[in-house]
C-alpha cells in the first residue's frame, strides 16, 4: 500500500490493502494523508465467508 501510494496521483484518501493466503483473507487500510496503516483484525476463510469477502473487494471498487 505504501509502495502505490508513491507511485499513483490519485485524489483517494485511503489505499484498501489485503493479504491471502488462498483460502484465508486479511484486510487493511492505508490513510494517505496520515501515512497510516490500519490493520485488520478479522480473517476471513473463504469456505465460510465468500460473501463478506466478495462485499469488501467490491466496496473497494466504488
Amino acid at each position: 500500500m505504501i509502495a502505490l501510494d508513491q507511485w499513483i496521483d490519485s485524489p483517494q484518501s485511503e489505499i484498501l490493502g489485503a493479504v491471502t493466503t488462498g483460502n484465508i483473507w486479511q484486510f487493511g487500510v492505508l490513510y494517505r494523508q496520515q501515512k497510516h496503516i490500519q490493520e485488520g483484525i478479522n480473517l476471513y476463510r473463504v469456505t465460510e465467508e465468500l460473501e463478506t469477502i466478495i462485499r469488501i473487494l467490491l466496496k473497494a471498487l466504488e
